[in-house]
């Protein structure tokens, strides 16, 4: 559902980039899609769920703070906003709307992996 999200994006993008009258660069504007898309959280609640607790017991591990980082941080801080805003409200319940309601301030997915996918799609 993500890649299709994605590629809908991506054919907008597209069509407003044939209007004018610039050359074309497929890899400029795969980030721009990237960048400034808004889509949905695909993803399981479980595991969700699961990295939200281990965010809150120890925060995120590792040195480099890599795209899937950013976007778990991104959800914790919107699960924390929801229950601050909401007396009463358990993380579950603001993780679910979160996942449910909430779009991601932008994709998480590589440029090189968006530019694969959309390059088999295109071509089929």
């Amino acid at each position: 559902m993500r890649d299709a999200e994605l590629l809908r994006d991506y054919r907008k993008k597209l069509g407003e980039a044939m209007k004018g009258d610039g050359v074309i660069n497929r890899m400029k504007i795969i980030e721009e899609v990237l960048a400034e898309g808004r889509p949905r959280y695909y993803l399981q609640f479980t595991q969700a769920y699961n990295v939200m607790s281990r965010i809150n017991h120890r925060g995120i591990t590792g040195r480099k703070l890599t795209l899937k980082n950013r976007m778990w941080l991104e959800i914790h801080g919107k699960v924390k906003q929801m229950m601050a805003e909401n007396e009463g409200m358990v993380m579950h319940e603001a993780l679910t709307r979160v996942l449910f309601d909430g779009r991601a301030s932008r994709y998480y997915i590589s440029p090189q992996y968006a530019y694969r996918y959309l390059y088999e799609a295109v071509k089929n």
